[in-house]
């Protein structure tokens, strides 16, 4: 009899909260030039961060994945698991809109934000994942990055993924179900409208 862990029933990913508006080439190495500006969690000025919405965001999700009264969202389960892009070492992790975005949730939930790859290392991280850990799993990942991920989960057979996350689009949860076909674990991909904050829409990224 295996005594190896399944893979996980549930995969959640989600793009970080808002962020600054984005700078020209020629500016990248300079200061922004005007709001929003991105603040750390102490409020001070870091262009790497989350803006107020995006922190506003965080804080949201914290309560949409462990509400302190009532039922998750229909669907939805607490993450046992939570991951986000390294970005070198501890210190420059923490301080990313990724890691800032999952935050509130790790601390709320008891949870470390596991950060075992950086971005381009989708592959490696999808097949970590399903590998090595189990019960509910949520990643906050860069949105340039996650179709890259999302394509690296096994799903079932005629499955669509959109094949790009819009730059305007903070609002979306993509979940990956598991489920067993032909003795091998696959996965159902669907997305949830996360439907937090103000501006939020109740509609999905399209496949086209």
């Amino acid at each position: 009899m295996s005594g190896a862990a399944p893979p996980p029933e549930l995969i959640y990913i989600i793009r970080h909260g808002e962020k600054p508006p984005d700078s020209s080439p020629a500016a990248v190495q300079s200061a922004p030039t005007g709001p929003p500006f991105g603040v750390d969690f102490e409020g001070d000025q870091d262009a790497h961060s989350l803006i107020p919405q995006g922190w506003q965001r965080s804080g949201a999700l914290a309560v949409l994945f462990d509400p302190a009264l009532g039922t998750l969202q229909a669907g939805l389960q607490r993450p046992g698991s939570l991951f986000s892009p390294s970005y070198g070492d501890p210190a420059k992790t923490m301080a990313h809109r990724t890691y800032e975005t999952i935050q509130g949730l790790a601390g709320r939930l008891g949870l470390e934000i596991n950060s075992p790859f950086q971005e381009g290392q989708e592959s490696d991280l999808a097949s970590s994942v399903v590998a090595s850990s189990s019960g509910v799993v949520l990643i906050c990942w860069e949105h340039d990055h996650i179709p890259a991920l999302a394509a690296a989960f096994p799903v079932v057979a005629n499955t669509v993924i959109p094949s790009g996350w819009p730059g305007d689009r903070f609002d979306v949860i993509w979940t990956f179900t598991l489920t067993r076909q032909a003795g091998s674990a696959q996965y159902v991909f669907s997305q949830v409208p996360q439907q937090l904050l103000s501006g939020d829409t109740d509609t999905v990224i399209p496949t086209d």
